[in-house]
């Protein structure tokens, strides 16, 4: 028997290189304090980006976290954190100490009180996870809004993720676990709740949850393009929609309808709406043929479906094997919406020209949604208007298509120049021209509060990677 080749790396200091090395490589595990690290390279989900931490660290407990902190300290290292990935920018790059938090996921049991029901997790909870122990609680509870675990609607009355915590507890540079809530401190709590991993090693946070007792019509439709985008009154067409829903979101992708071409200029329409009816059985549902030739949207199909809120929110895309990278911006809708119509439209022909480029290039998506305004600081859809509704757009492609870095960075590029976008976090975002410079200026008197909280509770700069130093710097 003949003895296989090795394996051929990438050159070497590349990111791919490194995601290689993370597939072929696993070293044995060691412990400091007791705590778990791996000296593993580190891949994000979507393989766009890899770095090579001197340690990863698998902590488990409160404990776990506040030694790991010792050690950086002694050894004056810096430290970023990571959970499942799902970040596209640079956000927890460090070739330092990277903590994965997946082993801090434990679900405290939900409390009620006269303010409603509230229930704490640790960090390394997923989404599927804290759906299933609400689901499970008596009364049944769940999350009015949600984050990614496959796709997602917001609903336009829960605003974000980030509003819906009422407290959090993060262990600092100095180890002390600092508690944060909005009685206690309302400037810093507006910090802690969206932090960027800059005030510490998030322990846990309390989140806002609603008794189970409406559920969603899921109402999926496939309208042309044109019916839905184009006119005069498009705009205020969108807006009523926006607003008679609980949520809505327009995905397009240049994709046809099974043996019938004439819908490549179709859009498909998702819209939410809350009902106290009973849910659906949706075994039968299941068996329907998919509307478009596109693995990753096989599972939509046009009609209403009654569904519990987790299961409505939460709808199933991909296939299974492909990753994908995201670029994506928030901004104000006008009072007209005309510039959310403008934005989508844009993007629409800016695809068209980038897509037709080969048919590799046909997995590119594009999605808009809606949200109330954010209360907290560094948020990009932040607004003292508490009703303010924000456009969410986002463009995304499956991981290594060619050109996509490009073509996204442009996009972005327009909706900060032309509707004052704010490029969402997790996204693609660091390669925009004169970014920095913008970030500093359009966030400006509270990214300089946020940085005044961040010093005190990190005063060496230990959870500052090169993603934010240009951020902070000299603030």
């Amino acid at each position: 028997m003949t003895k296989p080749d090795a394996p051929t790396l990438p050159a070497a200091g590349t990111t791919e290189e490194v995601a290689v090395k993370n597939r072929l490589v696993k070293s044995v595990m060691t412990a400091v304090d007791g705590v778990a690290y791996s000296t593993d390279p580190w891949t994000n989900w979507g393989g766009n980006v890899a770095s090579n931490p001197e340690r990863t660290f698998h902590p488990k407990t409160l404990n776990d976290l506040q030694a790991i902190i010792r050690e950086a300290n002694a050894r004056n290292k810096k430290i970023r954190c990571a959970g499942s990935g799902h970040s596209w920018s640079t956000t927890a790059s460090t070739n330092d100490y990277l903590v994965d938090v997946k082993g801090m996921n434990r679900i405290h049991t939900p409390v009620a009180s006269e303010e409603g029901w509230t229930v704490t997790i640790e960090m390394g909870v997923l989404v599927s996870e804290l759906d299933n122990a609400l689901r499970q609680n008596n009364p049944p509870l769940s999350l009015p809004s949600n984050v990614v675990p496959d796709c997602h609607g917001t609903s336009i009355s829960a605003r974000t993720m980030s509003d819906k915590i009422t407290e959090m507890k993060i262990v600092n540079a100095m180890g002390e676990l600092v508690t944060y809530s909005e009685t206690k401190d309302p400037e810093a709590f507006s910090a802690a709740c969206l932090n960027l991993g800059l005030l510490g090693i998030i322990y846990t946070a309390t989140l806002k949850v609603e008794v189970m007792n409406t559920r969603l019509r899921v109402m999926d439709s496939y309208p042309t393009l044109k019916s839905v985008l184009h006119g005069a009154d498009a705009g205020l067409k969108l807006k009523a929609m926006i607003l008679k829903n609980d949520s809505t979101q327009f995905l397009y992708w240049p994709f046809k309808r099974f043996g019938d071409e004439q819908y490549n200029d179709n859009i498909w329409l998702k819209q939410w709406e809350r009902t106290t009816e009973p849910a659906d059985n949706l075994a039968g549902f299941a068996d329907r043929p998919p509307m478009v030739d596109n693995p990753f949207f096989a599972s939509f199909h046009v009609g209403e479906r009654i569904m519990e809120v987790p299961d409505a929110i939460h709808f199933p895309t991909g296939d299974g094997v492909t990753t994908v990278v995201d670029a994506g911006v928030a901004f104000k809708a006008d009072a007209d919406f005309k510039n959310a119509i403008e934005a989508f439209n844009d993007l629409i022909e800016r695809n068209y020209r980038y897509s037709t480029g080969g048919p590799f290039l046909l997995d590119t998506v594009l999605e808009m949604r809606f949200i109330k305004a954010s209360s907290k600081m560094m948020s990009p859809a932040y607004d003292q208007d508490p009703d303010a509704i924000y456009c969410m757009l986002n463009v995304m492609a499956a991981s290594g298509t060619p050109g996509f870095d490009e073509y996204s960075t442009k996009a972005v590029a327009d909706w900060v120049q032309r509707f004052n976008a704010k490029p969402h976090w997790p996204r693609l975002w660091e390669a925009v021209p004169d970014v920095y410079p913008y970030l500093r200026r359009e966030y400006g008197d509270r990214l300089v509060r946020f940085n005044r909280i961040r010093k005190e509770q990190d005063p060496k700069d230990m959870f500052v990677n090169r993603t934010f130093e240009k951020l902070v710097a000299d603030l």
